[in-house]
Order: structure tokens, then C-alpha cells, then sequence
């Protein structure tokens, strides 16, 4: 279990990083009924029991990459290897927070978040390829950007940005330049993530209330409602063939992973246990997610079959 100590660390750094802390703060123990059959069924990968978040696949799903608290002043981006367990840092000699990757599906581009002072965060887009960074600057003030998400195509890369009160999801090419606006609404615009064709994106927002599920079209037009529900649902995430759509919410009394139809319908939830499981990402194969999840007080990596 964490201490105190580092309870109080991640929550700083994550505030910092993000300024959403609510978001990640640890819940009191909500009454509901495990279901031991699945838990059964799901698989761990790690068993540091350390406080870990944004897990993505890369390697055509062969190894994860993954978001580390490894000392209270740092969050580390790790990479594992599935193939034999083998954990290593993505940038060893980084000494600045890093968090939030997103990859390319060609892996020729990757995008990260990091940390610039104590209260703002910068964007770095590395092209693998070219051996280049570009940079997406910290704004002014307790400012940053949020996660970051590559179209299939390499065409542009979206993320989400505080700016008048407000929070839009834009939009910039692999250079970061060429900024656009995808959103135009009030309350908060985040997590965004392009289907797999690249023609609409997945995102959450508060603009009617409280956190829902919406999509649209890449260029921020016909934007319709998944969910609806008065509990919060974040952090959503199409599935390989583009048909269904992960995301996480507290709508039954703490937070689990939920899937949806792309269409709004077919809501099931796909986890049942009275601490938290969050994070939700597709294995390529779009038979697993992996999640992290917290057993007994400890985080770790968990691959979820999903039916």
C-alpha cells in the first residue's frame, strides 16, 4: 500500500502535471459485489504494487508502455517487455516527470507529456524515424497540455489545452505546428482518441453537466452523445475494428471499465470489484484490455478479456 508520504507525492505531481486531481485520487471503498469467476480471468503483469497509470501497447502488442510513480518526485516512462517480463525505463537518464504516451501506429512517431517547472507540463513529438524532437511549449501559468493522441495516418496529432477559462481539444501536424481548434464548447474537453479509419474521435466532456462519453468527426463536426449517465465516465478508447469503445466510470459505486457501442448502445461493465480499475487499453488484437488495477491496496497492470 502506499504511505502517506507517497499518497501525497503522486497526488502533487499528477495535479501539477494535470490539474484535474480529482481524477486520481484514491476513493474511498465503495460496496460492490466482486465477481470472482472474472477477477479469476484476469492476468497480472506486473507486481511492484507501485502507483502506475497510461498504459498503451506498442510493438503489435508485444511489449506496453506504461507511466511509473518511481520516487515521490517522479513519474517514469517504463516499457515492458510481454514477451519476458523485462521492465525498463523509456528515457533512462530523464530525470524531469514524464506521463500520458501515445504512439503511432507505425511506431514511427511517439508523443509524451513533461514536465517544464512546477506548474505547467510541455508536449514533446519524437519522429523515430528522423531522430528529431518538435515541442508543443508549456503556456503560461499553471498550464499544459493533455493527453495527446496520433491520427492512424500521421496526419496530425490532437490533445487537449486549458486556455480562456475553458478546456478544447486542438489539433497540430507532426511538426507542432499548424494549431487547430477541434472543440468549441464550454467545461472541459479531454482524453480525445481517433477511431481506427482516422474519421471521428472519441473524447470526454463535462459541456452538459459532468463527464460523458462523446464522439465526432476528425474535424470537430456532428458530435454526438454516448452515454449518459449523472456518475462520471472518462477516458474512453476505441477498439481495434472501431466498433466499440472502452472507457471507465463510477456510475456503480467506484471506478471500473465499462464497454460501449460505438453507437451508444450495448453498455456492459467489463470489471466488478470494490477498488479501482481504470486506465483501459486495447490490445491489438481487440480480444484483451490491459488496466490498471488496484488489488489491496497496490497498482498494477492487469490483461482483461473482453467478450
Amino acid at each position: 500500500m502506499l504511505s502517506p508520504q507517497h499518497k501525497r507525492s503522486a497526488t502533487c505531481i499528477i495535479s501539477v502535471a494535470l490539474g484535474i486531481t480529482l481524477l486520481f485520487a484514491v476513493l474511498p471503498k465503495a460496496a460492490v459485489t466482486a465477481e470472482p469467476a472474472l477477477e479469476k480471468e484476469l492476468t497480472p503483469l506486473t507486481r511492484t504494487g507501485l502507483f502506475k497509470r497510461d498504459p498503451v501497447f506498442v510493438d503489435g502488442g508485444e511489449s506496453l508502455v506504461f507511466v511509473l510513480l518511481e520516487r515521490p518526485e517522479q513519474l517514469r516512462l517504463m516499457r515492458l517487455n510481454l514477451r519476458n517480463g523485462a521492465t525498463t525505463p523509456l528515457h533512462p537518464d530523464e530525470t524531469r516527470s514524464e506521463l500520458e504516451p501515445a504512439f503511432s501506429r507505425d511506431g514511427r512517431y511517439y508523443a509524451f507529456l513533461q514536465s517544464r517547472s512546477a506548474a505547467s507540463v510541455a508536449m514533446v513529438i519524437r519522429d523515430t524515424q528522423e531522430s528529431r524532437d518538435a515541442e508543443v511549449p508549456a503556456g503560461a501559468g499553471f498550464a499544459g497540455m493533455r493527453h495527446p493522441a496520433i491520427a492512424p495516418d500521421n496526419s496530425r496529432l490532437v490533445y487537449s489545452y486549458p486556455e480562456d477559462g475553458r478546456q478544447q481539444i486542438y489539433a497540430v501536424n507532426m511538426q507542432a505546428g499548424d494549431r487547430q481548434p477541434i472543440t468549441d464548447s464550454g467545461g472541459i474537453n479531454n482524453w480525445p482518441g481517433f477511431s481506427p479509419d482516422g474519421k471521428q474521435i472519441v473524447f470526454g466532456s463535462t459541456r452538459d453537466g459532468n463527464f460523458e462519453i462523446y464522439l465526432m468527426d476528425a474535424d470537430g463536426s456532428n458530435v454526438r452523445r454516448l452515454t449518459r449517465n449523472r456518475a462520471q465516465d472518462l477516458r474512453p478508447r476505441f477498439s481495434p475494428d472501431g466498433q466499440r469503445v472502452a472507457f471507465t466510470s463510477n456510475r456503480d459505486g467506484n471506478y471500473e471499465i465499462y464497454l460501449v457501442d460505438s453507437d451508444g448502445s450495448g453498455l456492459q461493465r467489463l470489471t466488478n470489484h470494490p477498488e479501482r480499475d481504470d486506465y483501459a487499453a486495447w490490445h491489438p488484437n481487440g480480444k484483451q484490455l490491459v488496466s490498471v488495477s488496484e488489488r489491496a491496496g497496490r497498482f498494477d497492470l492487469y490483461l482483461i478479456p473482453v467478450p
